[in-house]
C-alpha cells in the first residue's frame, strides 16, 4: 500500500517493497543502482510514520541527504498530514559562528557562544511539520533565525522527529544514535559502506598526552568535559584537544587497531547491527553492492542474527543500457603495456565516432589514465567539459558529482583495488573476530569493492537522458555474471 504514496513509477518498486514487508527483523536488500531503492525506502516511512512509526533513514553523504529530503517533500506534496522530517545536523555545516579553530569536542561550551542562549524552537517545530525543505543550507537558515544557534536547535528537534534523514555516522556512533530518540524503523542506503565502520582515528601520541591529562583532572575531582571548557577558556587549547581527543577516544565504541602512530577504532558490523537491534525494532540494510551475499551475511550477522535477504538480480537501474564487450583487452597488472594502452585509445576513440557526443572514460589507475589520455591526445582530468573526459574510478567525477551532457561512459578496465595497510590490518582483525580465513575474507573485500566502484562510476550516466555504458575488460563477463543476469 505505501507504493501508492509515490508520485511516480518504479518498474521494481514491488521487488524492493518485498523487502519492506517482511515480517523479519533485520532485512537486507541488494537491488540494482537506480532502481529506487531510496524512493521506496522514503514512501514507507512516511506510510509508517502516518501510522505511529518513528523511522529514520541514514545515508552516506550530505548530498545523498537532500536527494532522501527532496523525495520526501515531492511525496509530501500530496498528502494532506503533518509530518516533523529532521535532518541530522554536524557542527561543521550547522556553525554559523564563522569559528577558525578546529570544532573539537565541548567547543561550543568553550567558545561561550551568545547562541547558545536561545533553545526555543517551537515556532520552528510548528513550521517544519508543515513544511520540508529539499537543502541542508535552508535548514541551518531557519534555525539560526533569531540569533538562535542551528546545532542545537537541529538536536532538539531530532527526538520530535517522526522522520529523521542523517547520514550514517549517526548510525555508528552511538553517542549520536542515543540523540535521536526511541526509533522503531531504521533504513541504512549504502549499506556496503558499514563494512568498515570507523568510530575514531587519532594519534597515539594525543592520546597518551589526554590521558595524563585526564588524570589531572580526576585528581581535582573534576569531569573531563569541565576540564575541556577551562582549559580551553583559559587559552590552553592544546590540552583542551588533547582532553577532548581522549574523551573521544574513550567515549567510541569497537575495538582498537593499531596502525602505525595511528589508533582507529572499528565497530565490528555484526557488533553494530546486533545492538542497535536491542533499540529498534526493525533495520533494513540496502545497497547495489551486498554482494558477495555471503560475504555481507556474515560480516551484518555473524550467520547467528535472524534476517532475510531480499536480491533483485542487475547491476544497474535507471534509463541505462550496458554493453560489457567481448574483448582480449584487460588492464591487469600483468597486461599494462604501451601496446595495451594505444589499443584501448583506439577502441575508446571508435566508440566516440560511433556516438558523437560526450563520453567519460574512467581508469584504475592516474598512472593507467596518462597512458590511456596521452595516445588519445588529451590530459586526464578531474574537471568535466572536454569531449572526451579520461578519469579514474573512486576519483571526484567517479564519487557522485552529476555530468550534465555525457551520456556514455566507458569503463576502461576494472577497479579491483589496492589493499592498503589499513585494510589489511582490519582484514586481519575480521578473519579472527569471524573465525573465517583471512584470504578468503580478502577475496570477497577485493569482489565487493571492486563492484563498488564500478558501480558508483557507472551512475554519472544515465541519470536524465538515456544512457550507454561500455565495460571493456576481458575479466568482465565472469566478475559481473551473476550480477547481470
Amino acid at each position: 500500500m505505501f507504493l501508492d504514496l509515490l508520485p511516480w513509477k518504479i518498474s521494481s518498486a514491488m521487488d524492493i517493497a518485498r523487502g519492506f514487508s517482511s515480517p523479519k527483523n533485520l532485512v537486507l536488500i541488494r537491488a540494482p543502482a537506480g532502481s529506487g531503492k531510496t524512493s521506496v525506502a522514503i514512501a514507507y516511512l512516511i506510510y509508517r510514520a502516518m501510522l505511529g512509526d518513528r523511522g529514520a533513514i541514514f545515508l552516506r553523504t550530505k548530498r545523498e541527504v537532500e536527494h532522501a529530503l527532496g523525495i520526501a517533500k515531492k511525496i509530501l506534496e500530496r498528502l494532506n498530514v503533518e509530518l516533523l522530517i529532521v535532518p541530522t545536523p554536524s557542527k561543521e555545516d550547522f556553525c554559523v559562528m564563522g569559528f577558525s579553530r578546529d570544532l573539537i569536542k565541548y567547543w561550543c561550551p568553550i567558545s561561550e557562544c551568545e547562541r547558545l542562549a536561545r533553545r526555543k524552537y517551537s515556532d520552528i517545530e510548528k513550521f517544519l511539520r508543515k513544511n520540508i525543505f529539499g537543502s541542508l543550507s535552508s535548514y541551518v537558515k531557519l534555525f539560526a533565525s533569531d540569533r538562535r544557534c542551528p546545532y542545537y536547535v537541529a538536536l532538539s528537534l531530532l527526538k520530535k522527529a517522526n522522520i529523521i534523514i542523517g547520514t550514517h555516522s549517526y548510525f555508528v556512533k552511538s553517542d549520536l544514535f542515543e540523540k535521536l530518540g526511541r526509533l522503531d524503523i531504521v533504513v541504512v542506503d549504502e549499506a556496503h559502506a558499514l563494512l568498515i565502520p570507523k568510530t575514531y582515528e587519532g594519534e597515539i601520541e594525543s592520546i597518551k598526552e589526554g590521558e595524563e591529562i585526564a588524570k589531572i583532572a580526576l585528581e581535582q575531582g573534576t569531569t573531563i568535559s569541565r576540564y575541556v571548557v577551562a582549559l580551553g577558556r583559559n587559552m590552553d587549547y592544546e590540552s583542551a584537544k588533547k582532553l577532548a581527543e581522549y574523551d573521544a577516544y574513550m567515549g567510541a565504541d569497537g575495538i582498537d587497531v593499531l596502525l602505525g602512530n595511528k589508533l582507529i577504532k572499528i565497530y565490528v558490523p555484526k557488533d553494530l547491527i546486533r545492538d542497535r537491534l536491542s533499540s529498534v525494532r526493525r533495520i533494513i540494510l540496502m545497497s547495489s553492492t551486498l554482494y558477495p551475499s555471503s560475504f555481507f551475511r556474515l560480516i551484518f550477522t555473524n550467520n547467528s542474527l535472524d534476517h532475510e535477504l531480499v536480491v533483485i538480480p542487475g547491476l544497474m537501474g535507471g534509463n541505462r543500457k550496458i554493453i560489457v564487450l567481448d574483448t582480449n583487452l584487460s588492464l591487469a597488472y600483468s597486461m599494462r603495456t604501451e601496446e595495451t594502452y594505444r589499443a584501448y585509445a583506439t577502441l575508446i576513440q571508435k566508440i566516440y565516432m560511433k556516438h558523437k557526443t560526450k563520453i567519460l572514460v574512467f581508469c584504475p589507475s592516474r598512472e593507467v589514465a596518462r597512458s590511456i589520455a596521452k595516445h588519445l591526445n588529451v590530459k586526464p582530468t578531474d574537471r568535466l567539459g572536454e569531449e572526451i573526459v579520461v578519469t579514474v574510478f573512486r576519483g571526484r567525477i567517479a564519487e557522485g558529482i552529476d555530468a550534465p551532457g555525457y551520456r556514455i561512459a566507458i569503463m576502461a578496465g576494472l577497479p579491483f583495488p589496492r589493499i592498503d595497510m589499513m585494510t589489511r590490518k582490519i582484514i586481519e582483525t575480521y578473519s579472527n573476530v569471524y573465525d573465517v580465513d583471512r584470504k578468503a575474507l580478502e577475496e570477497a573485500f577485493i569482489i565487493s569493492s571492486t563492484i563498488s566502484a564500478l558501480i558508483q562510476a557507472m551512475g554519472r550516466v544515465g541519470r536524465g537522458e538515456e544512457g550507454t555504458i561500455y565495460i571493456v575488460d576481458k575479466r568482465a563477463k565472469k566478475l559481473l555474471g551473476s550480477l547481470m543476469s
